[in-house]
């Protein structure tokens, strides 16, 4: 609601400045918390233009404007600073006629695509993988609240080498395919027994004979066992990210891409616009290379081609990208057939592609998105960049088609973190800040022994609260506490920066954290529990005069403008500092002003106001994938 204000603020200027409203409201601001005012604009643009000195204009532009939606307008500076009229915002605020303008059915028709997790189909997920989770998560579910049409998928890299190892210990180094063990964490310890065998020959050579198997899929045998291996192992991980509370509607499978010729089709259109090419000498030998020599930033590159075949035949990960994303919006012909893979506990089904066009088993038409995201660490954006270059190199640069790598930062792990998970360490390696994840040395922390750990120390300090609540009860709330934790701490700062994931700091309840949050909703739902009625008369709104209940309001009411933005940055984080100022702002109001007092017609406007904060900071979390807590 608060760009209603922004807007009129905007007309009111543009009428005294001669500016356009478009271009005034790119540069609004909302003024920090220590500068009187509830909205700002720099008269600086305007200095050269008028002659004038910025706090002049600001000063003849206060005492010039008038607006009853507004108290008054204040030069600070080179800044015009608007004064919102409280009562009539709160009127407007706690109007049933108020709409968010952004989550109407304009948004509707418009197809998008999130791509998440992208993990290989042969060892648990760690908690690097744990942030692409959580982001991707999220970025789907901003989207469904501004009405999207949305989808969310797991790319199953079925092809790849990381595979290639467990199918290979499998068939030729005696190991059983079945276990008691969750199946992801047994395939994991197979994948460490394999990486011993790097520098074996033999090995190396079985490795690469298996891999262009795979890819060709005409040995029957070896392609059953690679499906179920790799499907049986996909749905373990599945499983994990539905404890994380995070959701898919398919897996879509690399070998599938391969199968049904989507990367053949992908390379005849690069090739009738004669940018491959086959190199006979250098590096790149016998190679067939994405010639990006003709697209200006590439000009000063020492290396001005992408590598899509091998020498041996075998396709790069690059090339497959290419011919995947050039489907998802809508460029290749073919499609997927589509198989059941599990139903999910919220009772949609969770589908798997196949390369039998013929076996389409869903009504969804999963392709020719309108924007295609993909959530990927901050290492693989160069690669990411020469698929959007072959976009370009095959002129598909429609304005209304969006390809959107979307990176985030690196997850690290500290060294006490590592010691207290029974990990040895070099005398060097303890001196260090920061360590990354070693797959070699299975050196990683899995989500699910993350959440387990999260879980029993919630559970045994919620017990200890609450001694005579029942098990179940306190096993709920404590597996609601670790998800929102650890979805909580991988999200709240920037995501485009690396993060050290410390396990005391991710297990502390104390102070200002995830704890914080949850606690401060569940104690607002129990002021509310304790004071409201059914049949609550009409509420004075008017009797709501605190600046605190102001504050309140406002961070409220821009909280569809936020959820825009933090969709059009593809920024989550910005929700879960929303979530973290909303609750400061909830605890700074109990500080201030009594809710529970006798006078029955404010207590009933303040009990409003906080329902009404109730339900957005409850909404505001399940954006980041939080669970809202009733008791704690």
């Amino acid at each position: 609601m608060i760009g209603r204000y922004k807007e009129q603020f905007a007309q009111l200027l543009a009428k005294h400045t001669g500016l356009e409203v478009k271009e005034i409201l790119a540069m609004v601001e909302i003024p920090p918390e220590n500068i009187p005012g509830d909205l700002a604009f720099p008269c600086f643009t305007l200095s050269k233009q008028l002659k004038k000195a910025p706090p002049m204009i600001a000063q003849e532009l206060a005492q010039t404007m008038i607006s009853p939606e507004f108290d008054k307008f204040e030069a600070i500076g080179g800044y015009l600073n608007a004064h919102i009229n409280k009562k009539t915002f709160i009127e407007h605020f706690f109007s049933p006629d108020t709409k968010n303008p952004e989550s109407g059915l304009q948004n509707a028709k418009t197809k998008v695509l999130v791509e998440y997790m992208n993990a290989n189909p042969n060892k648990p997920l760690h908690i690097g993988q744990a942030r692409n989770v959580c982001i991707g998560d999220s970025i789907i579910r901003m989207h469904e609240r501004l009405g999207y049409d949305v989808h969310a998928f797991n790319y199953g890299d079925d092809s790849g080498v990381n595979v290639g190892y467990n199918i290979v210990g499998h068939l030729y180094y005696g190991y059983a395919l079945d276990t008691d063990k969750k199946y992801d964490h047994y395939c994991g310890k197979i994948y460490e027994q394999m990486r011993k065998q790097d520098e074996d020959p033999k090995f190396k050579q079985l490795l690469s004979q298996t891999l262009l198997k795979i890819e060709e899929g005409t040995d029957e045998q070896l392609k059953k066992l690679h499906f179920d291996y790799t499907r049986r192992c996909a749905i373990e991980q599945i499983r994990t990210c539905r404890r994380m509370n995070a959701f898919f509607d398919a897996v879509a499978w690399e070998t599938d891409i391969l199968h049904i010729k989507f990367f053949a089709e992908a390379i005849d259109l690069l090739r009738d616009k004669g940018v491959i090419k086959f190199v006979e000498e250098g590096d790149a030998k016998g190679c067939r290379v994405l010639d990006l020599s003709s697209l200006p930033e590439y000009a000063k590159e020492e290396k001005q081609y992408q590598i899509l075949i091998k020498s041996d035949g075998v396709a790069t990960y690059i090339a497959k990208d290419i011919a995947f994303a050039l489907r998802k919006l809508g460029y290749l012909s073919k499609d997927f057939g589509y198989d059941i893979l599990i139903e999910d506990p919220r009772g949609e089904t969770i589908f798997t592609t196949n390369a039998h066009p013929e076996e389409k088993l869903t009504k969804h038409h999963f392709w020719n998105y309108d924007t295609a995201i993909t959530v990927i660490d901050n290492r693989q954006i160069p690669a990411q960049t020469i698929v959007k270059s072959a976009f370009t190199l095959l002129e598909y640069t429609q304005k209304h088609k969006s390809y959107l790598p979307l990176g985030y930062g690196v997850v690290y792990l500290t060294p006490s973190t590592l010691i207290k998970l029974w990990y040895t360490l070099s005398p060097e390696e303890t001196t260090e800040k920061r360590l990354p994840f070693a797959s070699r040395k299975w050196r990683t922390v899995t989500i699910d022994e993350m959440l387990q750990m999260l879980h029993s120390k919630a559970y045994f300090e919620t017990k200890e609260r609450n001694p005579g609540k029942l098990d179940t009860r306190l096993d709920d709330v404590a597996e609601a506490m670790a998800v929102s934790a650890l979805r909580f701490f991988l999200i709240r700062g920037d995501i485009t920066k690396d993060i050290v994931f410390d396990l005391d700091e991710a297990l502390d309840m104390q102070g200002e954290t995830w704890a914080y949050i949850l606690y401060t909703g569940a104690r607002m739902q129990s002021i509310i529990d304790a004071a409201w009625a059914f049949d609550t008369p009409a509420v004075d709104y008017d009797l709501l005069q605190e600046e605190s209940e102001f504050a309140l309001v406002k961070k409220i009411s821009g909280f569809d403008d936020l959820v825009l933005k933090a969709k059009e940055d593809l920024a989550p984080h910005y929700i879960a500092k929303y979530c973290f100022d909303l609750a400061q702002l909830v605890n700074s109001y109990y500080a201030h002003a009594k809710i529970l007092v006798e006078n029955e017609a404010l207590k009933h406007a303040r009990i409003s106001l906080l329902k009404k904060t109730r339900d957005t900071l409850k909404q505001a979390m399940e954006l980041i994938g939080m669970v809202f807590l009733e008791r704690m």
